[in-house]
């Protein structure tokens, strides 16, 4: 794996990533036209994803400020819950009743979730790994990453919407997101 460029004690870090992206992204390609499709408007779909993106900015530099102070997995681990609370919220609350403004708040909530997850991580890589590796390492991280992110999401999420259907696939993102959370920190 040194070959390679992946730290040998960062190994099943590099596969929770993926996973945990998977889960987050698989309704990336499909949540807005479904929202338009229940009755939301255009409006509402752009600001929920709107939120979502300022608090994943947000998030994106509290990472490695968080990072730095707690260390990279307590975190991880701040960042997964928020994303868990903002999961729960978003499709216990918000979707069960397309209550836009209860919407908007989780999922802006959930948006403040995987930067500091995932971002912490790549904050972790940089602690651990050799200074001459250092950029296959972080190359291996934006691999997982978006292969996590918008492929195995994405691919994912076709096949779940279709045995389980829209709000069922959103759960079941829940359980690769902990997946990926237990290989991240073992």
């Amino acid at each position: 794996m040194n070959q390679l460029g992946i730290p040998r004690p960062l190994l099943s870090g590099y596969l929770g990533i993926m996973l945990f992206m998977m889960g987050d992204g698989m309704e990336q390609g499909w949540l807005s036209p479904y929202l338009i499709e229940k009755g939301m408007s255009i409006q509402q779909t752009a600001s929920l994803f709107t939120a979502y993106g300022i608090t994943i900015a947000i998030a994106s530099w509290f990472s490695g400020v968080l990072a730095e102070t707690l260390t990279p997995k307590k975190a991880m681990l701040i960042g997964l819950i928020i994303y868990l609370l903002g999961t729960v919220g978003f499709i216990g609350w918000g979707m069960e009743s397309l209550h836009f403004p209860t919407m908007l708040v989780t999922y802006a909530l959930r948006g403040f979730g995987y930067p500091l997850f995932a971002y912490s991580f790549l904050v972790w890589i940089s602690y651990l790994t050799p200074r001459q590796m250092l950029g296959r390492a972080v190359g291996w991280f934006w691999f997982v990453f978006t292969g996590g992110l918008n492929v195995l999401g994405a691919f994912y999420s076709s096949w779940a919407i279709r045995e389980l259907g829209h709000i069922n696939a959103l759960w079941s993102a829940v359980f690769w997101v902990l997946l990926g959370a237990l290989f991240s920190w073992f």
